[in-house]
């Protein structure tokens, strides 16, 4: 139980500084922007999605968690084109039952 706690704490703080990565990268594009150029010319939305799934088998709670995790991304006008997978787990909760989760970040 420990070990899960700190797995998905590690997942949580991993995600969470996926997210700002692109927006140090924005603000430094806006401070070396010459006179006349727009800064935000080149400026891309990047958000980072995560899913959760309880299944029978380890494989099949990744691949519930990462479908969950596109479907998220696709309520919020994501292609699956445009998303990439980040990491996918999973781990044994008790005999034939498993949690997974995954996370995927997406750029438009």
């Amino acid at each position: 139980m420990t070990s899960m706690l700190i797995r998905s704490g590690a997942a949580i703080v991993l995600a969470g500084l996926a997210v700002l990565a692109p927006t140090v990268a924005h603000a430094d594009a806006g401070v070396h922007a010459g006179a006349g150029v727009r800064a935000d010319a080149g400026v891309q939305e990047t958000r980072v999605f995560t899913g959760f799934a309880y299944e029978n088998s380890p494989k099949e709670a990744k691949r519930e968690a990462e479908k969950r995790a596109r479907q998220n991304a696709l309520i919020s006008g994501f292609l699956n084109e445009q998303c990439v997978l980040l990491y996918a787990n999973s781990s044994r909760l008790a005999p034939g039952y498993y949690a997974g989760d995954a996370a995927i970040n997406c750029t438009r």
